[in-house]
């Protein structure tokens, strides 16, 4: 499910490079810079598949997320900018009773358009799990680091992954 996230966020990130290339070449050189600021929110549960703990292999959950994204575009002749940010929460639901919080943190920044022919954008993901039992106590605590690199070249889109840090454990 993640990856699909992350192809569909990348996708739309083609789009927005595509339009705003579009936009920034059309644009005549005395034009003033359009800013533009949006955001939104999204809800999701996942009823497929049971979720396995791998600490504790003998539980299955359910998961339920939320998340947001907001964005800034800045369009001059010079081109076009994106700036973005996408914070979730998610909990997942244990059958002994316990319960994990999840923290998801994504911000990217790009530049397309007025013969740009590639962009490249970098990514940082922080993931963060925090386990408790069913009366509240804390378990454990983990969090994934990683940085993922984007770079699309006439609508063909790349993802390498890097720099993957894992802190915390069973």
């Amino acid at each position: 499910m993640k990856g699909l996230r992350r192809i569909a966020l990348a996708l739309g990130a083609a789009a927005l490079l595509a339009l705003g290339a579009a936009t920034a070449l059309a644009t005549p050189a005395s034009a003033a810079a359009i800013v533009t600021i949006d955001y939104g929110t999204t809800s999701s549960s996942d009823p497929g598949e049971p979720l396995i703990d791998d600490c504790r292999p003998e539980l299955t959950g359910t998961i339920f997320g939320t998340g947001e994204f907001r964005y800034e575009t800045v369009e001059t002749s010079e081109g076009f900018h994106f700036n973005g940010t996408e914070t979730g929460t998610a909990r997942i639901d244990w059958s002994d009773g316990s319960y994990s919080l999840i923290k998801v943190k994504d911000h990217y920044s790009f530049n397309a358009g007025n013969g740009i022919k590639a962009v490249v954008f970098t990514l940082p993901h922080v993931d963060t799990v925090t386990n408790y039992t069913a009366d509240g106590e804390f378990l454990s605590r983990s969090s994934l680091h990683h940085i993922e690199h984007f770079t699309v070249i006439n609508g063909v889109v790349r993802v390498d992954f890097d720099r993957f840090h894992f802190v915390g454990g069973c």
